[in-house]
């Protein structure tokens, strides 16, 4: 129980929720997957984007981020995933997430991008390339826009 004070006025009660922000649909817990096998990277991303409403899901690897996309496919608008992964790099893992579900929204997000590498890899079904560094709040525009619904046909 809280005590007041003839001098003070009574402190409002805390807010439990923040409002939703504009950028996503009021239902449904979204969820972002981001895939990038460097920890301050990851947790970078998950520091810009909690705040926006997302659920944000990390994997270190393309095995991981598999995994994960199985269990918690229904919530995921949209998967970010760096390039150059240990194991299964970032192409390998785009082309298997897509065999699991074609309609899978994806963005690349790497430091290291070669020459052609940006047209090819958006021939195998990203939505863009993000290069790191991004401008956060132009990165912070576009995946909020990215991770929007698809319209209804």
């Amino acid at each position: 129980m809280a005590t007041t004070h003839p001098d003070r006025p009574p402190a409002p009660p805390p807010t439990v929720c923040p409002a939703r922000p504009k950028c996503l649909p009021s239902a449904g817990p979204p969820a972002l997957l981001v895939v990038d096998d460097a920890a301050p990277v990851r947790a970078f991303l998950r520091a810009a984007l909690a705040p926006l409403g997302f659920a944000v899901l990390e994997a270190a690897d393309g095995h991981t981020a598999l995994a994960l996309y199985r269990r918690h496919r229904a919530a995921v608008r949209l998967v970010l995933l760096d390039v150059r992964l240990p194991g299964l790099d970032g192409p390998g893992t785009l082309a298997a997430l897509r065999a699991l579900d074609p309609q899978v929204r994806c963005c690349f997000f790497s430091g290291v991008v070669y020459g052609d590498e940006e047209p090819a890899l958006l021939r195998l079904g990203a939505l863009r390339v993000f290069r790191k560094p991004t401008p956060v709040a132009e990165f912070l525009r576009a995946v909020c826009e990215l991770a929007r619904p698809p319209a209804p046909p």
